[in-house]
């Protein structure tokens, strides 16, 4: 009966390693093969991985996402911007920045950028909630940033990261070859940078008017 339930026991102990394992590679799988297209769904596949690998930790995301990218041939890594500088134009509203001016108390061109990043960072499900609502946000455990002491919510590593993954992979000069992704986007009227602010058209929200469409943020994150 012991060397019964040894057994079943080592049996077990294998199976398990198996199906560890086996997630494992498939987490290493590319999320395309060599002849297929860089779409949005893929793209969220990317960038939700690295969200479940780092959450919030930056430095983490940041390395999870370019593992990925790496992956990819040139010619998809130069989709993943494209579709990244869609995002980055969809999160220009006037309730994401008024999130942030909540959450991080205060903003400008270059941060309002840098929290759109962060944004997408997020992951698809946060992003599209916070695009409806941006009070979807008040829902999420945003931890203090410990070296500066206040909610940091800014990704601007995202920003050259398909460039960075272009380098890796075609081993082409930033400063002398100029069919990078950020430079391609731009050439073909994508390209959304920090100055984004101006192609917002709704009027400023007033502090009355985002107590009243963001409810649980200005309850969160509001200077009492």
């Amino acid at each position: 009966m012991r060397l019964f339930l040894t057994i079943i026991s080592l049996i077990s102990l294998i199976a398990c390693e198996q199906t560890n394992s086996n997630i494992k590679d498939t987490k290493m799988i590319p999320v395309l093969t060599k002849n297929q297209k860089m779409d949005t769904s893929s793209f969220w596949k990317i960038i939700d991985y690295g969200f479940e690998r780092g959450n919030f930790n930056n430095k983490t995301k940041a390395q999870a996402i370019l593992e990925q990218l790496t992956k990819l041939t040139p010619e998809q890594i130069q989709e993943f911007e494209i579709i990244f500088q869609a995002m980055n134009k969809k999160a220009t509203t006037q309730g994401v920045y008024a999130a942030q001016i909540l959450i991080e108390q205060g903003s400008s061109d270059d941060r309002f950028y840098y929290f759109r990043c962060w944004l997408i960072s997020l992951g698809e499900y946060n992003f599209n909630q916070t695009i409806k609502n941006a009070d979807h946000l008040a829902t999420l455990d945003i931890p203090i940033n410990e070296q500066y002491g206040e909610y940091y919510c800014q990704f601007e590593e995202l920003i050259p990261m398909a460039d960075n993954a272009y380098e890796i992979v075609t081993k082409k000069d930033p400063l002398t070859d100029y069919t990078f992704p950020r430079p391609n986007a731009e050439k073909l009227g994508l390209f959304y940078d920090s100055s984004a602010l101006i192609y917002m058209t709704d009027p400023d929200w007033s502090d009355d008017e985002i107590r009243k469409r963001l409810p649980k943020l200005y309850s969160k994150y509001s200077v009492k």
